[in-house]
């Protein structure tokens, strides 16, 4: 026996079902029926089904009601029919909550004619648990498959790509501009990595003699990214460069110019020896070799970091990647051919050359059950159901638009990794309607829990498509099991189904930033607290005077219903934001959260404008202990703030942070002649961008060490010697 749902859909009939549904009932009224008694109920209810007939979903229900009447259970079928009225007008008029706001926002991924009622159809591709999924908030997709599905055309439904890192010649580095420029003209961002191209002044056998080096190229891909056009919206890119790379001076201060690279995201790749070096005060190599030189420059790897930490006080950019622990902790870490140097756009997806991922998200708020009250509870086997039949539909779009994307290279790809990202959103509204304070003892264990059991969900609902679908073409049992990721977050249940049956996905899950589907939904972006509970908005008409009205969030002002005070009056644990919580607690909660995520989470730390320089470095130190994969810092007031903003806008930097002088040495050697030149490059750094004077390397005549350049004069660079020679 089946049952035919109303949008005519049929599965398969389940008893559990409607005892449970019962079970509801009863509980909103007081009356107490056990799961077994429940099941007796509808068992009777049901028994005069004929086992090979199927049956509506509107008989059952009617039948339902009858019984609860006829045993005069009258409370229980009055909160069941109010039960089926909510669930009727959710079917007719979903999302009838959202406001303005949120509608403006989803009104850019409708077909045109297209409301609220037949998009969430349209996305569910049939699927009548996911349609109850996505009518229910529970969860939603990202923003390209939202705009793909059912759409025709050369549309693809994965936000996330990386190309191939450009090798050292024109013809890959021009092939390369070709490929982002297709795949933005299908919609989607891409991310890269710059190391493999010689440095500024390296030799090259054309008629420039020597190269322009990285930043010119970066340049380049920057205006392709601007002037490729997605449907009113330009392209989305991610530069990364290697914090080895003898470029990567000009690299990290590029942005304190916003006229250069104005069409990118840029992170620096960290790496494990690097950040050692910083802990322990000592010198940092960086170096190049061409066919025709070695190329080496040397710097302090405190004074470098410092200097990273400058241009994100400053600008917000760069971030950070920590590209060992990156490589390190995936289900693939094991596979030697297997190597992330780049992350799409918004840095939670490490992938491959021409990797690809679709995204979607839970919204973990919606799992309370009584929330803000005392007796809170989380319903674990809904959030279960819904993270395995996400992964399910995610999967099915890698087939179902698999062949959406711009390179054959590209789908070729998708057949032999099946890389999917499921996410969270709502982690803010999670800790209000659990009344546990964000970033607290009490709410990391949860967190903890919540994670695991998350990846463990996702890793058995791939296990099992496996069996039905098979696994992805390079799935290996001994190396991905013998993953310290994998060893760190999977049961054994769950890993006796992986050995069975394999996983059909080689990636599961990524925290993306979520910004417009989480306003859609109503609640706050990926794992963020919130960014503020509230804030102002002018309103002035043709006839009346300018008011000021305050906008709460909607979780908070639910909150503060349930407590029976004025929002305003919440208690302190109630109101934390990105702007008043403590660091290690935010961090924590990241940390918290990486732990399970096997690609990366992308989240921004908020800093006062009163952060310094010094704040942001021991952000990074923290975030590479913690086991990060990437940092990145946004402070209040920034320069970046102040250039953006409109001129009525008092957003003046208070707290500017002096810009560092620092002093590298630089070793040059053409391999074909033996010829060594050395120089001291003495780098002034202004709140626009960076000026090197690059002089003849000097010895000091008294002690031997460096000579530099100090306020004019010439200085011995050991603090203990006192020669000096200006002139007059």
């Amino acid at each position: 026996m089946n049952v035919v749902k109303r949008n005519g859909a049929v599965e398969p009939f389940d008893l559990n079902k409607i005892a449970n549904a019962m079970q509801k009932a009863y509980k909103s009224v007081g009356i107490s029926f056990t799961d077994d008694e429940c099941l007796k109920q509808a068992t009777e209810i049901t028994k005069a089904y004929p086992k090979t007939q199927d049956v509506s979903i509107e008989t059952i229900q009617d039948d339902v009601e009858l019984y609860l009447m006829k045993k005069k259970h009258y409370d229980a079928a009055r909160s069941y029919i109010k039960y089926r009225e909510k669930q009727k007008t959710d079917r007719d008029n979903p999302w009838g909550d959202n406001d303005d706001r949120q509608d403006l926002i989803l009104n850019k991924y409708l077909i045109p004619g297209e409301g609220k009622k037949e998009f969430i159809k349209r996305i569910a591709f049939g699927n009548s648990s996911l349609e109850k999924i996505l009518r229910r908030k529970e969860a939603i997709f990202g923003g390209r498959n939202l705009y793909a599905i059912g759409r025709e055309g050369n549309i693809t439904g994965s936000n996330c790509y990386v190309t191939q890192d450009p090798e050292d010649s024109l013809e890959s580095i021009y092939k390369v501009d070709y490929q982002i420029a297709r795949t933005y003209s299908y919609g989607g961002g891409q991310g890269m990595n710059l190391s493999k191209i010689r440095p500024k002044g390296a030799k090259v056998n054309n008629s420039s003699n020597t190269t322009p080096g990285v930043m010119v190229f970066a340049e380049k891909y920057s205006h392709t990214t601007l002037n490729t056009q997605q449907d009113n919206r330009r392209g989305a890119l991610m530069l990364v460069l290697n914090i080895d790379h003898p470029d990567i001076i000009d690299f990290i201060t590029t942005k304190l110019d916003l006229s250069k690279v104005n069409g990118a995201n840029i992170s620096i790749a960290i790496t494990d020896p690097f950040m050692n070096a910083v802990e322990n005060n000592e010198m940092w190599t960086m170096s190049f070799e061409t066919p025709y030189e070695s190329i080496e420059k040397k710097i302090n790897a405190k004074d470098l970091l410092k200097l990273v930490g400058y241009a994100a006080h400053t600008m917000g950019d760069p971030g950070v990647v920590f590209i060992d622990h990156m490589n390190d902790y995936h289900f693939l870490s094991e596979y030697n051919d297997v190597k992330f140097t780049a992350t799409n756009p918004c840095g939670e997806q490490p992938l491959m050359p021409h990797g690809s991922c679709n995204l979607g998200s839970i919204n973990l708020n919606a799992f309370v059950k009584n929330p803000f009250t005392e007796s809170a509870v989380y319903d674990w086997d809904r959030f279960d159901f819904v993270v395995k039949e996400m992964i399910g539909a995610l999967d099915d779009l890698l087939t179902m638009l698999g062949d959406r994307h711009a390179l054959p290279e590209q789908r070729e790809h998708v057949i032999q990794y099946r890389e999917v990202g499921l996410g969270v959103m709502g982690l803010a509204d999670l800790a209000l309607s659990l009344r546990l304070p964000y970033g607290s003892p009490e709410f990391l264990e949860f967190l903890d829990k919540m994670m695991k059991k998350m990846l463990n969900s996702a890793t058995q609902a791939s296990a099992l498509r496996a069996k039905e679908l098979g696994s992805f073409p390079r799935f290996d049992y001994n190396k991905v099991s013998s993953s310290s990721f994998y060893k760190t977050g999977i049961d054994p249940d769950t890993d006796e189904l992986v050995r069975k049956y394999g996983m059909r996905n080689s990636r599961l899950l990524s925290i993306a930033p979520t910004g417009s589907i989480s306003n859609i939904l109503g609640v706050s972006g990926g794992v963020e607290p919130f960014f503020q509970i509230n804030y102002t908005r002018r309103i002035v008409s043709m006839f009346d005077e300018e008011k000021t009205i305050t906008i709460w969030e909607k979780t908070p002002v639910a909150l503060a219903k349930a407590m029976g005070v004025e929002p305003e009056k919440l208690p302190e644990w109630a109101l934390i934001t990105s702007q008043n919580i403590s660091f290690m607690e935010r961090a924590h909660v990241q940390a918290t959260i990486q732990k399970y995520v096997d690609t990366a989470i992308s989240s921004t730390f908020n800093l006062h404008n009163s952060a310094t320089v010094d704040d942001v470095m021991d952000i990074y130190k923290t975030a590479w202990k913690l086991g990060f994969k990437g940092a990145t810092v946004f402070r209040d007031r920034c320069a970046k703030i102040g250039i953006l903003a409109g001129i009525n806008e008092n957003t003046e930097d208070l707290n500017p942070a002096t810009p560092p002088h620092v002093h590298m040495e630089e070793k040059w050697t053409n391999k074909k002649t033996g010829v060594v030149k050395e120089y001291v490059t003495h780098i002034a750094v202004s709140s626009s961008g960076h000026t090197p004077e690059k002089i003849e390397k000097e010895l000091c005549p008294l002690c031997g060490d460096v000579l530099i350049k100090k306020q004019g004069c010439i200085h011995c660079n050991n603090n203990d010697c006192d020669y000096e020679k200006c002139a007059i």
